[in-house]
């Protein structure tokens, strides 16, 4: 599987996920090219999970420009809005924003 998404939205806008090279190639190739980019990444099939849905891990870290790094102790978890199954025709269980 593979996420096929705008370079210029956030939060989940416009993410589309497909299983083949063809699909993607009929998806983006029908939209403007020449006015998007996109990001292409492989998708991460078989990921970590928290009670039965995929998460990430946000936290805050500063990088100075000698290169010191400071991190804020509190960061949060994010999950996806619904349990994570392959087979749910439902995109909503992939994101996590």
């Amino acid at each position: 599987m593979w996420l096929v998404k705008p370079a210029s939205l956030n939060q989940g806008k416009g993410i589309e996920i497909f299983r083949t090279l063809r699909d993607i190639n009929e998806y983006i190739f029908h939209k403007n090219p020449a006015t998007t980019s996109w990001v292409v990444q492989k998708y991460v099939e078989h990921p970590f999970l928290f009670n039965d849905r995929k998460f990430d891990i946000r936290v805050w870290a500063v990088v100075t420009e000698d290169y010191r790094i400071y991190f804020y102790k509190h960061g949060y978890l994010r999950t996806s809005s619904s349990a994570y199954d392959l087979k749910d025709k439902n995109n909503y269980v992939h994101l996590t924003n």
